[in-house]
């Protein structure tokens, strides 16, 4: 069993239920020290797989365990296929990362729905700022023309089903795979989130075009083919899942998308 939690850009982590909507990229989020940051941060290598990544909160910081590639992903809110750029060992090499904040975050059900979003977003802040100060990671923004879906309503119109959660259990997402067998899952998301799951799959920036404006309750199941082998045409691709699950379509396109380009990166001192 393989299992990936979405977020940011493609996690979504242990105790953050408000992934952001992909979000142009922009200069100031990669000026060093123009961040919120931990106060106090802890980085030690770890001898865990380059596949496996987790995260999870505690009451006053974070936890994580995995590649710098990828807590970059989670930290500019980006997606593998839109960054270039940097040293072999970003992508192999693992770290058990440490942070803490002397002020603990407010409970998360005493939160609005806006107020969440926004501790997200100082939350990444301060992992942009654990990259750039213990990693000295710099980088730049670019833009490259590059093929994307856009996500529509089919023709016979859309089968998302309206969110009964309460709102704190709103906005969790999740991924998970047996073999060639995929599912996905999100509670009281909008499209625009739903776009974020379908990049995953897809490999390609999915751009919410539905015009949708609820929240919505989403399992999707599809088998991947790369991974399906002889298990090939037992079940619907991700394409077609999503028009027979979903009501949606994916459309290909071209747009320009947001590149975050790597000029530097260091190993870190252990502390």
């Amino acid at each position: 069993m393989k299992t990936v939690l979405f977020g940011a850009a493609l996690l979504l982590l242990s105790g953050y239920t408000a992934a952001r909507a992909q979000q142009p990229l922009t200069p100031e989020e990669c000026a060093a020290g123009a961040h919120a940051a931990f106060d106090v941060v802890s980085v030690k290598p770890s001898q865990t797989s380059s596949t496996s990544t987790s995260m999870r909160t505690t009451s006053d910081g974070l936890v994580y365990t995995g590649t710098l590639q990828r807590l970059a992903l989670i930290a500019f809110n980006v997606h593998d296929f839109q960054v270039t750029g940097g040293p072999g060992w970003l992508s192999t090499a693992t770290w058990e990362i440490r942070a803490k904040s002397d002020a603990p975050d407010p409970p998360s059900e005493q939160l609005s729905d806006v107020q969440r979003r926004e501790l997200w977003d100082k939350h990444m802040q301060e992992l942009r700022s654990v990259l750039m100060e213990r990693f000295q990671f710099r980088c730049h923004v670019g833009a490259k023309e590059m093929p994307v879906y856009e996500l529509e309503v089919s023709k016979g119109g859309s089968k998302l089903m309206e969110t009964k959660a309460e709102r704190e259990k709103r906005g969790s997402m999740s991924s998970e795979g047996h073999g060639a067998v995929e599912r996905m899952a999100a509670t009281g998301v909008g499209t625009d989130r739903i776009a974020i799951l379908l990049a995953g799959p897809t490999r390609r920036l999915v751009v919410d075009k539905t015009g949708l404006t609820g929240s919505y309750d989403v399992t999707l199941n599809w088998m991947d083919d790369a991974m399906a082998g002889a298990e090939a045409g037992t079940g619907p691709t991700i394409f077609t899942a999503v028009e027979e699950q979903l009501g949606l379509h994916l459309r290909p396109a071209k747009a320009e998308v947001p590149v975050l380009v790597i000029d530097r990166v260091e190993i870190p001192e252990e502390n």
